[in-house]
């Protein structure tokens, strides 16, 4: 079975695909961006939204909708059809209701502006500003060159249980990727990884919506460039989307894959070459 290069088991501390890697960032430049990591982790946690404000919110919507349909059972029961007198009967019961979905309300907007808060602080300005002069440090390092297009890729994190893959989760993530030598060049801040052109020998277009999280585009999902890729966003703050594009690799370290997003489809061909493969051997799963 391939292996996407940019899949990481559970327990391994080293992508699938490591035999792909042509160079590595120093140890101490890694120092230096795992303390940004542990900074930026530790904002976010005092900022991420309140499990107990979530809770309370979603029992105020919930008791709010009972009362009001206690407060209807028992006027249909008595006779009363419309809302006024419904209103006139069991004034108590319906105005407890509004009264919770107004806390609701409340609870909502405040978890809003405390997190805009928390994004336009100068302490995420920061954040953002270490972030860049980390990022530009590393891509230096590692030789990136600086006409390097940004190309989102589906990395992949799973569990094996039993010698079966289970639980995978997709992120999506920017890479830096540019063609020289007849390879393709793929950089995170931490690793450059080298494919061989003449080793991708086809596509496979998954034909179901694939799950990810992270939107690292400037344009949202729902924008005039990605609203014909019909991006959906589920409740959990993941992303989904169908037309998931497998870039198979057959290489001397075995068979491997990359994962492109719809979205990226273009620019990934552009920067392989390899538009008659894509004609010719697309298929659905």
């Amino acid at each position: 079975m391939a292996k996407n290069i940019f899949g990481v088991r559970d327990d391994a501390d080293q992508i699938d695909g490591e035999a792909f890697v042509v160079r590595k960032t120093d140890a101490s430049l890694k120092e230096k961006m795992e303390n940004f990591g542990k900074d930026a982790e530790a904002f976010a946690s005092e900022y991420q939204p309140s499990r107990r404000l979530a809770i309370l919110r979603s029992l105020a919507l919930i008791f709010g909708v009972v009362l009001l349909i206690v407060a209807r059972a028992k006027a249909t029961e008595a006779g009363v059809e419309s809302f006024g007198g419904m209103f006139r009967s069991y004034p108590v019961p319906i105005l407890s209701s509004f009264a919770l979905w107004f806390v609701a309300l409340g609870l909502i907007v405040y978890e809003r502006v405390r997190l805009k808060r928390a994004r336009t602080s100068e302490t995420a300005d920061d954040l953002r500003d270490r972030s860049e002069e980390i990022d530009a440090e590393a891509y230096a390092a590692l030789g990136v060159p600086a006409d390097a297009v940004s190309l989102d890729l589906f990395t992949s994190s799973y569990q094996v249980k039993n010698g079966v893959e289970k639980s995978s989760v997709h992120t999506a993530f920017a890479f830096r990727a540019w063609s020289a030598d007849g390879c393709l060049y793929l950089s995170d801040v931490e690793n450059v990884v080298s494919i061989p052109l003449d080793s991708i020998v086809g596509f496979t277009r998954v034909d179901r919506r694939v799950p990810f999280y992270f939107w690292n585009k400037e344009e949202p999902p729902r924008s005039e460039t990605y609203r014909p890729f019909n991006i959906r966003t589920t409740y959990l703050g993941a992303y989904t989307v169908k037309n998931v594009y497998i870039a198979h690799i057959r290489s001397d370290f075995g068979e491997y894959e990359l994962l492109v997003p719809p979205y990226e489809m273009d620019s990934f061909l552009h920067l392989t070459g390899k538009t008659n493969i894509m004609e010719k051997e697309v298929e659905k799963l």
